[in-house]
C-alpha cells in the first residue's frame, strides 16, 4: 500500500503576475495543512513580480527565476526542486480555500490508490463577482469520459504524485492547456478523483488562460484519439459515441462547420443551440463558447452568500 502524504510541495509558476500573485501566495501560506513548501518559479517576468514575492517573510517560500519558456517548462523546473513526494499546483491568479490541502491529504490517506486529485471550483471576476460554479465528475471512470473532450481537473486544485511528474513531465510544446495534455497522456496510468467540495476559486479575466483560444495541439490530440477509436469501433454504440466526440471536438477546437451535419441529424436542445452557434461570426461564437452559459444558468439558483464571504476573505 502506498505511503500516506507526509508533506506537499506547492508549485506556482509566475509570469508578470505582480498585480495578483500576493493573493494566491497568501491562500497557500494560510493553509490549515502546514507541512508544505511553496516553490515559486518566475518565468522570466519583466514587471515587479519578484518585489511582491519578497514582501513575504516565510521560510517555506523558495523563489527561482528562469528564462521565459512558458508554464510547462516552469513547472517542470519546479518539480526538480521539490522535496516532498506530492506536488500541488496553483496559478498566480487563482485562490485556494484554507482547507484545500488538508481535505486532499485526508482524501489521499483514505484512498491511497488515487494518483491525481482535484476538486470542484468557483469562477469569479476581477470585481469579486461569482460567475458560476463548476462541478466536474468525481469518479475516475467519468473523469476519463470527460477527458475525451475537456479537462475536468482544475489545475489550481491538482495534487499529484511527484513520481508521475518525474517520469512523464509536462509537454513544453504546449504553451496553453499543458495540464490537459498531461492528464490526457497519462490517463491509462493513473487513478483520478475530484473531491466534491469547492476548494478552488478560479479568476476569469482577459489575460487569464480561461479567455485564450485553445491551441491547435489540443485539437490534434483529441481528434487523433477519437478518430482511431472510431475506426476501431466494434459496435454501433461505440461508433456513435466516437462520432459524437469528433463532432464536438470540431465545434470546440477545430472548424465548427464540420460539426453541423451531426447536430442536424441528432436532435436535442443542446445540439440545436450548438448548431445555431456554428453560424455566428467568430467574435460572437468565441463569446458564446467562453461564457460557459450552461454553468451560469445553473448557478443562478445556487445560494452564494457563504461563498461570497469566503472569497471576500481570500481577497483581503
Amino acid at each position: 500500500m502506498p505511503e500516506s502524504v507526509n508533506g506537499i510541495s506547492v508549485i506556482m509558476p509566475a509570469y508578470n503576475s505582480a498585480k495578483l500573485i500576493r493573493y494566491s501566495i497568501k491562500s497557500i501560506l494560510n493553509q490549515s495543512y502546514k507541512e508544505l513548501e511553496l516553490i515559486i518559479v518566475d518565468d522570466g517576468s519583466d514587471d515587479n513580480t519578484a518585489e511582491v514575492i519578497s514582501e513575504f517573510k516565510d521560510n517555506r517560500i523558495l523563489y527561482f527565476k528562469t528564462e521565459n519558456k512558458g508554464t510547462a517548462a516552469a513547472v517542470n523546473f519546479g518539480v526538480t526542486k521539490a522535496k516532498y513526494d506530492w506536488i500541488a499546483r496553483i496559478d498566480t491568479d487563482d485562490l485556494n480555500t484554507k482547507d484545500r490541502l488538508e481535505q486532499q491529504v485526508e482524501y489521499i490517506n483514505n484512498n491511497p490508490e488515487t494518483d491525481v486529485v482535484s476538486s470542484w471550483s468557483i469562477y469569479f471576476n476581477n470585481k469579486g463577482r461569482i460567475l458560476f460554479f463548476l462541478l466536474p465528475p468525481v469518479e475516475h471512470k467519468y473523469i476519463l469520459d470527460v477527458l475525451n473532450l475537456h479537462n475536468p481537473l482544475n489545475q489550481s486544485g491538482v495534487l499529484i504524485r511527484k513520481k508521475m511528474l518525474d517520469e512523464y513531465k509536462y509537454n513544453e510544446s504546449f504553451l496553453l492547456n499543458e495540464d490537459f495534455e498531461l492528464f490526457f497522456r497519462i490517463r491509462e496510468k493513473v487513478k483520478f478523483r475530484n473531491i466534491p467540495e469547492y476548494l478552488v476559486y478560479t479568476r476569469v479575466h482577459e489575460k487569464s488562460k480561461s479567455f485564450k483560444k485553445r491551441n491547435r495541439n489540443v485539437y490534434d490530440m483529441l481528434m487523433n484519439h477519437s478518430f482511431k477509436n472510431l475506426v476501431d469501433s466494434k459496435s454501433k454504440g461505440d461508433h456513435f459515441y466516437w462520432a459524437c466526440k469528433i463532432a464536438w471536438i470540431s465545434f470546440f477546437y477545430g472548424n465548427r462547420k464540420d460539426s453541423r451535419s451531426f447536430f442536424k441529424t441528432s436532435v436535442s436542445l443542446k445540439n440545436t443551440l450548438a448548431l445555431i452557434a456554428t453560424f455566428l461570426p467568430d467574435k460572437f461564437f468565441d463569446k458564446f463558447i467562453y461564457s460557459r452559459l450552461k454553468y451560469r444558468l445553473i448557478s443562478l439558483f445556487k445560494e452564494k452568500k457563504r461563498y461570497y464571504n469566503e472569497l471576500k476573505e481570500l481577497l483581503k
